[in-house]
């Protein structure tokens, strides 16, 4: 089912400007009645396949699904995670096969995959948190995004995001001059305090220079850490970026490519490109791969947290599980996003995923929790 959402207002970042977001949502029910919810809504400048390829994805991973007969496929994964002890994101099967010819669309695997662990989260009666974790927390901490451009503006949103409670604000930094970045971080810091932490975001939008100057002064404004710096392609870069600075890199964009993801966890030999890492389900193929990279960089003592790609609500639901279910929550995930879309405030599954006090508190449901 095709879907669109409205921005309140454009939110440019260093690689576009979006007004909306389109995507589709996917429904499985299985025989007894409970329905399976998942969204794909790809952002192909953040790594996943354009809209066209994810709608052909997902009618081929759907076919495969009536092909498999649907509940038997349930089945088997049902029994994949009951392994006592086992460990269920190292179960391949989940990922369906698609036609030969079709390329990878990560944006629709996250659909089906997601709609798959709501049917089976709830066909054995748990949140989805505590299928990916016995150990899941109950509530996620989550950042306020901050959109706008001006400094003044700028201050304004993160007073108000302070009072609703939010100790954490990111800004999105790059693809303008270095002076009115540091402006614009000058003047949140100054507005809300030096107990908020500050995240920035450059979505590689800086040369391996022009990272080094940005970072070098406005390091002076204490900042948790900065999201990729550097071009996503470049590793190197990313590693001595983050040699030069004293707070943490999170590689973002970088690990859209599976390819990379030793190099950046130092698992191929070196040094870890970076100290913390950003997942995405949507980018990632699901949440189930998010999981896996989460656990690798914990055995690496890196750190990771979840945000969105700007989803629908299904979407953030299944990310805010996945949160939850993290091995290291330190960090605020990039969920609080709901705001930005022109939606029904009093819309149950919008409410129950809103954040109240900086905070998501995950429904004690079976699956997604998603009022019906």
């Amino acid at each position: 089912m095709p879907s669109r959402l409205e921005l309140v207002r454009p939110l440019k970042t260093a690689r576009a400007t979006y007004w909306e977001r389109r995507g589709f949502l996917v429904q499985l029910v299985d025989e007894e009645g409970r329905v399976g919810q998942g969204e794909a809504m790809p952002l192909p400048e953040f790594g996943t396949e354009p809209l066209d390829t994810c709608e052909l994805v997902i009618q081929s991973h759907l076919k495969a699904l009536r092909d498999q007969v649907f509940s038997d496929s349930l089945d088997a994964i049902e029994e994949a995670f009951m392994i006592p002890r086992g460990d269920p994101t190292q179960w391949k099967g989940i990922h369906l096969r698609v036609e030969e010819d079709l390329p990878e669309a990560p944006a629709a695997d996250h659909a089906v995959e997601l709609a798959l662990l709501d049917l089976l989260a709830q066909r054995l009666g748990v949140p989805l948190s505590r299928l990916l974790s016995r150990s899941a927390r109950s509530e996620v901490e989550v950042n306020a995004l901050l959109t706008s451009d001006g400094p003044q503006e700028l201050a304004e949103e993160a007073r108000r995001a302070v009072a609703e409670g939010y100790r954490t604000l990111k800004i999105k930094v790059a693809g303008r001059p270095i002076d009115a970045d540091e402006a614009r971080v000058r003047a949140v810091r100054e507005a809300v305090g030096s107990e908020v932490n500050l995240r920035l975001d450059a979505n590689g939008g800086w040369s391996e220079k022009e990272a080094l100057q940005a970072l070098e002064r406005l390091s002076w404004y204490g900042l948790e850490l900065c999201e990729q710096p550097v071009a996503p392609d470049d590793h190197q870069a990313l590693w001595r970026v983050q040699r030069r600075v004293q707070f943490p890199l999170a590689a973002d964009e970088a690990i859209a490519n599976p390819a990379s993801i030793p190099v950046l966890l130092g698992t191929a030999g070196g040094m870890p490109a970076a100290r913390i890492f950003v997942l995405k389900p949507m980018v990632l193929g699901g949440l189930l791969p998010a999981l896996m990279f989460a656990r690798q960089a914990a055995r690496q003592g890196l750190g990771a947290y979840v945000t969105s790609s700007l989803d629908g609500v299904v979407s953030r639901a299944g990310a805010a599980h996945l949160a939850a279910a993290l091995p290291w929550g330190k960090l605020a995930s990039g969920l609080g996003v709901g705001s930005l879309f022109k939606t029904d405030e009093n819309d149950p599954a919008e409410r129950a995923f809103r954040p109240v006090g900086g905070r998501i508190v995950l429904p004690d449901a079976p699956g997604l929790g998603l009022p019906k």
